[in-house]
């Protein structure tokens, strides 16, 4: 049997259950809250009709917050899963006053999908860290290229604890942050199997690429053992 890969499996264990999946989340994400609104504080830029790119957006919880502060922006949501795609545009849906705000949603793997033009603002959530590191490179520099002068990325993400001693201490607060006790068998199992395309860099990686790409004023605006806010400008 042929192997499945990477954004095969992802495609999959991320589209079973996307119905629930924010449900589940705020069980398994213990700093859930502050990763979306700090990348929501952070991505200021001086166009009330920005245009934002949400990469892996899956059910469209961050592009909502963006949203909340910019009512006339223009939104791409990049997701691997319809399912989830289709969980965005109902909570999209939903909101009552749009303004002038308009919205595309693209089923497809950022890593290969032509993003089209240029951005004022590239957010992403929990997501990069699942690609192998050279991709993860490869679409830093992607994004640099996409975006508009004074333009700025923010990825809300996990990272690997800088030695053994580290990553075992963030894998223990974690474990012990996490909170299934009020989910389902399968919705454990399923969170369980994605956790295990888990692939983070260390913080330091992450911020040298950003860095050598020639993203400017890079920082990590928020840390929680292994998750964080990372953010650059062009």
């Amino acid at each position: 049997m042929k192997e499945k890969s990477l954004d095969q499996l992802l495609k999959e264990k991320f589209s079973q259950g996307a119905s629930s999946y924010d449900r589940q989340r705020k069980h398994v994400i213990p700093c859930l809250e502050d990763l979306y609104r700090i990348t929501s504080d952070l991505a200021t830029v001086d166009n009330s009709r920005a245009k934002i790119l949400d990469l892996g957006a899956g059910t469209g919880l961050l592009t909502s917050y963006l949203h909340e502060r910019y009512r006339e922006g223009h939104f791409t949501l990049l997701d691997l899963s319809k399912e989830m795609l289709e969980v965005a545009r109902a909570r999209i849906n939903k909101d009552s006053v749009k303004n002038d705000s308009d919205f595309s949603y693209i089923v497809g793997d950022y890593l290969k999908h032509d993003f089209g033009g240029t951005f004022d603002i590239v957010v992403s959530s929990l997501s990069i860290h699942h690609l192998e590191h050279h991709d993860k490179e490869f679409l830093y520099q992607k994004i640099y290229q996409h975006l508009n002068p004074g333009g700025v990325f923010i990825n809300a993400d996990q990272v690997l604890g800088p030695h053994s001693a580290n990553e075992k201490e963030y894998q223990r607060n974690w474990m012990e942050k996490i909170d299934l006790g009020s989910l389902s068998e399968s919705e454990k199992k399923i969170i369980m199997d994605r956790m295990e395309l888990d692939n983070p860099a260390s913080l330091q990686d992450n911020l040298e690429w950003l860095e050598e790409i020639g993203f400017k004023d890079v920082d990590v605006y928020y840390k929680y053992y292994n998750f964080v806010v990372l953010y650059g400008r062009k």
